[in-house]
């Protein structure tokens, strides 16, 4: 059984639940649902001001606090390694962020790395796309939310995620790689 399986058993037996209008894991953490097209224009305007190297950072920030609060929700452990890292990522499955394949995974004690991965089926990114072609910027505000989840989770230590593939020059996925 897969973990975003489990998640979706988590709804049906209450761990979400929605209380006037606020959607809730486990009586302590708050989630809303925004629409993908929104959030791809949203990003691309904010890259378009503001350039690809701020989209990053932000993302980074938004994957950290978010993080931190899904650790301290679901009671994982900061550098919890591949169980933690499984929650975080059936999470963000399930909240629509895409499927995470990781393709290459080479970590050491010290937080030395080289890490490849796959993304699938992130709505934002599709949207993204869709709107702006070769020019979109999703998908680093997402590698900066994915290098932050990659140092909280896995312990990795300079993580700087950068693109070797992406859907907007036709590839199937979208594939991001660190290496420290």
């Amino acid at each position: 059984m897969t973990l975003s399986t489990i998640l979706k058993k988590m709804v049906i037996g209450r761990a979400f639940t929605n209380v006037k209008g606020r959607i809730t894991l486990y009586g302590k953490m708050d989630w809303l649902l925004y629409p993908a097209r929104a959030l791809a224009v949203n990003f691309q305007t904010i890259g378009e001001k503001l350039g690809k190297e701020y989209l990053y950072k932000l993302g980074y920030e938004a994957g950290h606090d978010a993080g931190m609060e899904m650790l301290e929700c679901t009671g994982a452990k900061p550098r919890g390694g591949w169980a933690t890292q499984k929650i975080v990522i059936a999470l963000l499955d399930f909240i629509g962020f895409g499927k995470v394949d990781f393709v290459k995974a080479e970590i050491k004690k010290d937080g030395h790395h080289h890490m490849i991965i796959h993304i699938y089926d992130n709505p934002v990114i599709e949207n993204g796309v869709k709107l702006y072609g070769k020019k979109s910027m999703i998908c680093d505000w997402f590698m900066g939310v994915y290098a932050a989840h990659g140092e909280l989770e896995l312990g990795l230590k300079n993580t700087k995620l950068v693109e070797n593939k992406c859907i907007k020059n036709g590839s199937p996925y979208c594939e991001w790689e660190s290496k420290w």
